[in-house]
């Protein structure tokens, strides 16, 4: 060894030369202390108003990191609140003073000492959560058997609450949700101790808000004066983008169709990268692209990247990335004033992508925005002076609008973006049956139509509304194509595809459907043959999700398929008066649900510079939300 050559022991001048090291006070705040970056010695510094944690930046006062006869307490340095002094004394100024083995003593004591301060507020947190379980859906009212029930009138039950005001962990945003909301767990949602009316959160809500790693989707990462050509410096390369490409078209395309004319951008698509390559060739500066269309064109490979086989960091790294700058394209071509189609598939793409990153609630809010714009370009109505096939295309992108803002907003039991049906939908009539994208559609439409009759026509039956509702959703799989509704008819991967991914949407749907009439139900009997429908109906909609990951695990990152399957089975648990077979055949299903979310969960798992673990896609949050409801219902 080199150190043999020194005519001295060496390890023992280097411990030497340590305890005479100049002790060097503390300039930093503790949260860039201990994140390792470095501080500008401000307060609050910009690193923290940066990650949004002001109330957190302090620095050690002079008698702090000055006194090392007289060292801090243990207490002292576990924090007791967002506002506190944080205490970070110098380790250096520790050792300085005392012998090692009294210093390694102190910092275990100290180490001690955090760790029972986490464990209290673990445990603080899950008695919280446990306390925010929804109720058993059809747990009875408390209103007596007795009370007569006025024929074809609608009563709220007195035992529910209008809403409630819930914390999302992605974005620490108070959210509200309907009564009649899936539940918080599967929505990524605990309970807040804020007071909605002071603003006051609790040490609990601070300590969660600050430390959980964000990224704002919308961020502009290039300054106020950036241009397209700036914004292009994102662009893959093409070969990625090909293959991006291929993985939006193939795996999100079809259950998402946002592309009015899918033909078309791909024939837009092939011509820009050979625009490219010319003009990496070309002496002089070629033209700057449409920022409309780049827009739409970095939304399309931000989708392709949460689809397509990169490795999971890549994946969501590269498609937040790719999010922004889809949105500084929108920003650069003034897109509240100067409205065009290509926006508008843009936005809604952002959405999609944003719901698979768990940011559902920021998408329900951007699908208002979208179809806002879009109604500014006349997209909701259908107008003859239009050549047929361009007013198929409007008509037909205003309906994707339509769906992921009528799911978003059943999910969350909030109001719809809009219940205007003046554009029919754009139905193809050369074919055998309904289209999987059409019966969506159809779907939609019988949400909205239901939420207008409730807003118009005053009350109505709830059984009535109950089976008429049902039966005009079973009439959507009677009138589509033979192989949505039969196996049989199944011809190729595609087809079988389809069929899976609208039984999953059916099945949530009528499932639904049924449990909004079991938690107002009051009289009696129980109705115990909708308990067994409903069960059925969830079941159908957990087995189609199982067989479409089975066939496609790719296809199933979709948030809709994962968060509609995991609702189901919260459904199933939570019923009451459940038949014993009945019983063990959904706690089954739900077993396998669980064992396919733990190893989804496993593969998009990964730690980021400061060893946070970080999760792509929305398994992860699925499975925290099932295994959590399992527990506190047994």
């Amino acid at each position: 060894m080199a150190d043999s050559a020194y005519p001295y022991d060496t390890s023992i001048v280097r411990e030497l030369l340590k305890n005479k090291r100049k002790s060097r006070g503390i300039r930093s705040c503790f949260p860039c202390r201990h994140r390792k970056v470095r501080c500008d010695g401000q307060v609050p510094c910009s690193s923290c108003v940066k990650r949004n944690h002001p109330e957190l930046c302090r620095v050690p006062t002079s008698s702090e990191t000055g006194n090392e006869d007289h060292p801090p307490s243990v207490a002292a340095d576990v924090p007791q609140g967002p506002s506190q002094n944080y205490n970070s004394t110098n380790l250096e100024n520790d050792t300085s003073s005392v012998n090692p083995g009294d210093a390694t003593a102190t910092l275990i004591s100290r180490l001690e000492a955090i760790e029972e301060q986490i464990a209290l507020l673990k445990a603080d947190l899950l008695a919280t959560a446990a306390a925010t379980t929804t109720m058993p859906a059809s747990q009875p009212s408390p209103l007596s058997d007795s009370v007569a029930r006025l024929p074809g009138m609608r009563f709220r039950p007195a035992s529910k609450s209008p809403g409630r005001y819930v914390v999302e962990d992605a974005t620490g945003a108070t959210i509200y949700l309907g009564r009649h909301a899936d539940a918080p767990l599967a929505l990524g949602c605990r309970q807040t101790t804020m007071s909605a009316m002071t603003g006051d959160l609790s040490l609990q809500d601070a300590l969660i808000n600050q430390c959980m790693p964000r990224a704002y989707p919308f961020i502009n990462l290039w300054g106020a004066d950036a241009t397209v050509s700036d914004v292009c410096q994102t662009l893959p390369e093409d070969s990625d983008v090909i293959r991006y490409w291929q993985a939006y078209q193939t795996k999100a395309y079809p259950f998402y169709p946002a592309l009015a004319a899918i033909d078309e951008f791909a024939q837009a698509l092939f011509a820009f990268l050979d625009q490219r390559m010319l003009a990496h060739e070309a002496t002089t500066p070629s033209e700057e692209p449409s920022s409309s269309w780049m827009a739409l064109l970095f939304a399309v490979l931000a989708c392709g990247v949460q689809f397509s086989d990169d490795p999971i960091q890549e994946r969501d790294l590269r498609s937040k990335v790719l999010i922004c700058s889809s949105f500084q394209c929108l920003r650069t071509s003034n897109f509240f004033h100067q409205t065009n189609t290509d926006q508008i598939q843009a936005m809604a793409l952002i959405g999609h992508c944003l719901r698979n990153n768990l940011d559902t609630n920021s998408a329900w809010i951007l699908m208002g925005a979208t179809i806002r714009l879009a109604q500014s370009i006349g997209l909701h109505e259908a107008s003859p002076s239009l050549p047929e096939a361009e007013q198929f295309e409007r008509s037909r992108l205003w309906w994707v609008l339509i769906w992921q803002d009528t799911f978003l907003s059943f999910t969350y039991d909030r109001p719809l973006g809009t219940i205007a049906m003046s554009c029919p939908i754009p139905y193809k009539h050369d074919t055998d049956g309904l289209s999987f994208q059409e019966c969506v559609f159809a779907i939609c439409h019988q949400i909205i139509e239901e939420a207008r009759q409730k807003t118009t026509d005053g009350p109505q039956d709830p059984l009535e509304s109950m089976r008429k509702s049902k039966r005009q959703l079973d009439g959507i799989r009677d009138a589509a194509a033979l192989f949505l509704a039969d196996k049989r008819r199944c011809v190729s991967l595609q087809d079988h595809l389809e069929r899976l991914a609208l039984g999953v949407h059916l099945g949530y749907v009528t499932c639904r459907i049924d449990r909004v009439y079991l938690d107002g139900h009051t009289g009696a009997p129980f109705p115990t043959a909708i308990v067994v429908d409903c069960v059925q109906r969830a079941m159908q909609a957990i087995e189609s999700f199982l067989d479409l990951h089975r066939y496609s695990a790719s296809v199933c990152r979709s948030w809709a398929f994962v968060h509609n399957a995991v609702s189901c089975a919260i459904t199933l648990k939570s019923l009451n008066h459940v038949p014993v077979d009945e019983r063990r055949k959904s706690d089954l299903l739900v077993q396998r649900l669980i064992a396919v979310l733990e190893k989804e969960e496993k593969d998009s798992e990964w730690c980021d510079d400061d060893t946070n673990v970080r999760y792509f896609g929305p398994y992860s949050r699925a499975l925290k939300a099932l295994r959590e409801f399992c527990h506190s219902t047994g």
